[in-house]
């Protein structure tokens, strides 16, 4: 070969060797595999741990799915755990990413999520959530696997998935019933008027089972639609249930059909802010600090605060 050949194929290699090292792909190795080998079935536990809110434990038990935070629990419905386990056992790396500066990709600490997974043999597996983005028009997320010794960008946004706490599993309905539906109700309290009314199916109104007294149907039908009408309330979690004899203001029965059992709402007035001995170790929710609270027996496992007093005091002093 000659000279000038030899010279022509060592600045080729050069400048390909310059190229390679120049390009911009370099600190963004190409590498897609599934980054988790996870049998769903085996998860025990999944605890998921948000910037400044207290860990949250999904736990698998032969009764099914429960969630635990800050010393309540309560029961998961089937399908709330699977969207976790599904992400989890599909999360495919697009590339893995070099960085000297994790914290712009989304893992500070005021913003990364937190996950450890743990097997039924006991062993676990970390994972922390960076910030969402898209690759090729692609939803996509950063994610640091300790066992991994990197970041990757996988294949979905996760944030949303796993971006959740106790509240999200309960219940916050009060009372579901359609008012054209109720049969007879009784209203009752230390200070209010006692209300015992059965609906006259010959003439569509409302006759008082203790009086002579008859209200048209238009008007119970419109207290009716206000009680259904309640929204969704915060849950009064720092209510004392011990003290709820001396605290009640009023209760509320509605009959909807004579094979189910009637609707209970009972209510009670705070005459100072009802906190238990032991505080719970997270801040309470500032709408829990209300003046009253109610209980319904459609959702007997939680007790709600009620700030609306309008409307609560046209409830219980209706017609």
């Amino acid at each position: 070969m000659k000279n000038k050949h030899l010279v022509l194929l060592f600045l080729i290699t050069l400048l390909i060797g310059l190229a390679v090292r120049r390009a911009p792909w370099r600190t963004d190795t190409f590498f897609k595999t599934n980054l988790l080998r996870l049998d769903t079935a085996e998860v025990q536990q999944i605890q998921i741990t948000l910037p400044g809110k207290p860990p949250l434990f999904l736990l698998r038990s032969d009764q099914g799915w429960s969630a635990d935070q800050s010393e309540r629990s309560v029961n998961l419905p089937p399908d709330a755990a699977q969207e976790m386990l599904r992400a989890l056992a599909d999360l495919q790396s697009i590339r893995i990413v070099k960085t000297d500066r994790p914290d712009t990709l989304g893992f500070s600490q005021s913003k990364r999520i937190h996950l450890e997974i743990l097997r039924s043999d006991a062993t676990r597996e970390t994972i922390t959530l960076g910030m969402e983005t898209l690759e090729n028009a692609q939803a996509a997320t950063y994610v640091e696997l300790p066992q991994h010794e990197g970041i990757y960008l996988v294949n979905k946004h996760l944030r949303s998935v796993f971006t959740k706490g106790l509240t999200d599993f309960r219940n916050q309905t009060v009372a579901e019933f359609s008012p054209e539906k109720v049969s007879a109700f009784t209203l009752f309290g230390p200070n209010l008027d006692t209300l015992v009314f059965q609906r006259n199916d010959s003439t569509g109104q409302w006759q008082s089972l203790t009086s002579a007294q008859v209200l048209p149907n238009e008007a119970v039908q419109q207290w009716l639609g206000q009680l259904a009408g309640v929204k969704p309330l915060p849950f009064a979690d720092l209510f004392d249930e011990s003290h709820a004899d001396e605290l009640f203001y009023a209760q509320i029965q509605l009959k909807t059909d004579a094979s189910t059992a009637p609707i209970l709402l009972k209510i009670f007035k705070l005459s100072q802010l009802n906190i238990p001995e032991e505080l719970p170790s997270q801040k309470p929710d500032r709408r829990q600090l209300t003046q009253y609270v109610l209980h319904s027996s459609q959702n007997p496992l939680n007790y709600f605060a009620w700030a609306d007093t309008q409307l609560l005091n046209q409830i219980c002093r209706p017609f």
